[in-house]
């Protein structure tokens, strides 16, 4: 009897319930030509490459060029970091990702009284120049794209490195590519809040690296605002990328209060950093939607003329937050749906999360199976081979067209509250990510939203399918690179110049204190060949700009 009343009890999941997206959008049975009665092809969808860009950027896509492939990568040490890349590279992987730790996004260095234990457990730990030659000894910058998340104040500084790395080893800087996360205003909302404060400040500065960027590395992206942030701290699809447009309208006009012509900057600051989570169609519209949004916004509202100024490039990190810790294995299902709907998506670039994601930092194993997705789903799926294949879908035509005009209510409403800092100043952005948290968990403890193996179909912890999850290397030995990393900046200090530190440090405190217009790039390269360090570059601009030298208010400027 009892094995009875379980069959029948499962037979509850024979019908799928769902009735509409994971952002509220109502989802019909069956779709048809009614459905299309709005859209006008040549307005609305066009060919690939054509504006307003909803079937992608390039009129052949992967036939032309595949999606760059990246991995997740950041850890111990730099020359740790090192190695990892030169193990991904020779195993397939286009381009490289470069994850900061803790202590450098909070803008403090790894001696900081707070930082003791942190340094290069949970990322890797850039804060000095000398770090850009032991993070990228042997490999070449012209041959394979950079993405570095560092998403604060400290992005300013540790591009600011990455050129004067690239200018000291000769590269061609028009030859350098990839990007930086630079955006602040995102970060109100996380654990790396108090570096994105003076919030008008980091604005300014994230301003900067796009004004030095597209005079001196021209195939760089100088900001690539953190949209999966947003998504991971309860943005839906469609606030996601709402949210994150309203943002960068900031540096938009930032930029042309500045006296610039859109033309001159809109196609390096186009790349958005998403999330792609497991609404396989949802996902798929919100990217054709995305880039339909800011070409029309680029184009009407800021009077582009030239058409790569509305094409909207986007990379994404699949989910972390999809994936459970209870059977991992089945993250490489997730993961790979995700992966799968970023190409049926047309994106640029993309780096599945590791199926330990729920535990750590990618390991070595984990690292290669996510690249080997990429590798699959480029060379054995042949899913590449068509530019856009589900345009003409009812049902994706329709759910794209209802996310765009989602989207552009949620945008209307930042611009009429003054913008996207004031919106997040006053609280609004934050109250509505609870909101969908909430909702979220909500729907998970009623079993609206089903988590296989976390609130159904679940199997005790010994039936789990055995997969090697957890770190590299053993907890004692992260404690030791942390110790080891301390020691090396307290070394760089005691070795180097101090006049010439003090020197340049006073006249980058000099210019920060002039205001918006004066850019800091060159002086934050002047001061990283003196052997300055993150924390002490963004000290004195702090405190140039009256705000505390320290932003844990612990230290004090004391060259």
């Amino acid at each position: 009897m009892a094995t009875a009343e379980k069959i029948k009890s499962s037979r509850r999941f024979d019908a799928c319930p769902v009735t509409e997206t994971s952002s509220g959008i109502p989802v019909n049975e069956v779709y048809g030509p009614q459905d299309l009665e709005r859209i006008n092809y040549s307005r609305d969808i066009a060919n690939p490459g054509e504006y307003p860009f909803t079937r992608g950027i390039w009129k052949n896509m992967y036939r032309g060029k595949l999606w760059t492939r990246r991995v997740f990568t950041g850890l111990g040490s730099t020359a740790d970091t090192n190695k990892r890349y030169k193990y991904l590279l020779e195993k397939g992987a286009s381009g490289l990702y470069c994850f900061g730790d803790t202590i450098t996004h909070q803008g403090i260095d790894p001696d900081h009284p707070l930082a003791e234990g942190y340094a290069g457990v949970s990322g890797v730990s850039m804060v000095c120049l000398q770090d850009m030659y032991d993070l990228f000894e042997g490999i070449s910058l012209e041959d394979v794209s950079v993405s570095f998340n560092n998403p604060s104040m400290a992005a300013t500084v540790v591009y600011a490195a990455f050129v004067a790395y690239a200018e000291e080893m000769g590269y061609d800087l028009t030859k350098i590519s990839g990007s930086i996360l630079n955006e602040p205003i995102h970060l109100v909302y996380s654990m790396y809040e108090t570096n994105a404060k003076p919030l008008d400040l980091a604005a300014k500065l994230a301003t900067d690296v796009i004004e030095y960027s597209m005079k001196n590395t021209p195939r760089w992206h100088p900001i690539a605002p953190n949209a999966y942030d947003m998504h991971e701290k309860g943005a839906n699809a469609i606030q996601e990328m709402a949210f994150t447009i309203a943002i960068m309208e900031e540096y938009i006009r930032r930029m042309i209060n500045r006296g610039y012509h859109i033309d001159e900057f809109a196609k390096r600051v186009n790349v958005f950093g998403c999330a792609c989570d497991i609404d396989f169609f949802e996902e798929i519209c919100k990217f054709r939607a995305a880039r339909r949004v800011w070409a029309k916004l680029i184009k009407d509202k800021y009077c582009a003329e030239k058409p790569e100024s509305s094409r909207l490039y986007l990379s994404v990190h699949t989910s972390g937050n999809s994936l459970t810790v209870q059977q991992p294995v089945n993250n490489v299902a997730r993961v790979t749906l995700q992966s799968l709907a970023c190409v049926l998506g047309g994106l640029q670039s993309f780096d599945p999360a590791g199926y330990d994601e729920g535990y750590y930092i990618l390991t070595e194993h984990s690292a290669l199976t996510s690249l080997n997705i990429h590798n699959i789903l480029a060379y054995e799926s042949r899913v590449a081979s068509v530019a856009d294949p589900l345009a003409g879908s009812y049902f994706v035509e329709s759910l794209t067209n209802n996310m765009e005009e989602e989207m552009f209510k949620i945008i209307n409403k930042i611009n009429d509250m003054g913008g996207a800092i004031k919106a997040t100043e006053s609280g609004w952005i934050g109250s509505e990510l609870e909101s969908e948290l909430i909702k979220e968990q909500k729907e998970i403890e009623e079993k609206k939203r089903i988590i296989v193996g976390m609130n159904e179909f679940v199997i005790p912890k010994e039936e789990e399918v055995p997969i090697k999850v957890g770190r590299d290397r053993p907890l004692d030995e992260q404690i030791t690179t942390s110790k080891k990393r301390e020691d090396e900046i307290k070394r760089i200090r005691e070795k180097r110049d101090k006049k010439k530190v003090k020197d340049a440090l006073e006249d980058l405190r000099v210019e920060a204190s002039k205001g918006e217009g004066h850019n800091l790039i060159p002086l934050m390269k002047e001061s990283l060949r003196a052997k300055a360090t993150l924390g002490e570059i963004l000290g004195v601009i702090r405190e140039a700009n009256g705000a505390s030298y320290d932003p844990y208010g612990v230290l004090q400027y004391s060259l």
